[in-house]
């Protein structure tokens, strides 16, 4: 459920912007790459997750043994970017130097 099961050919993946670079399981998103910068949401390859129209959240991550729900009732969708702020209150800021 938490493999990517897009074929390479889809490379349109708007439905997730600044999600980063994912792939999509059984009915929810797969990280595939780390953040390219600071704009997209934190988070490690591998990692499975879901964001909800009132803006509720949930993500596991396998590598750091962590789930995470959260929920919120925020129309529109998460306007205030909390989710990106959770995630970096999560795994602190971006730091390009991780990534390399």
């Amino acid at each position: 459920m938490a493999t990517n099961a897009l074929d390479n050919s889809v490379t349109e993946r708007m439905w997730l912007p600044t999600r980063g670079q994912v792939g999509f399981g059984i009915d929810f998103a797969v990280r595939l790459a780390p953040p390219i910068d600071a704009a997209e949401n934190n988070g490690v390859v591998g990692e499975f997750f879901w964001d909800g129209a009132a803006s509720t959240l949930f993500w596991v991550d396998p590598v750091n043994d962590l789930t995470v729900v959260m929920f919120v009732q925020l129309f529109p969708y998460d306007q205030i970017k909390l989710h990106k702020r959770f995630r970096d209150a999560v795994y602190g800021p971006y730091d390009e130097m991780k990534i390399k």
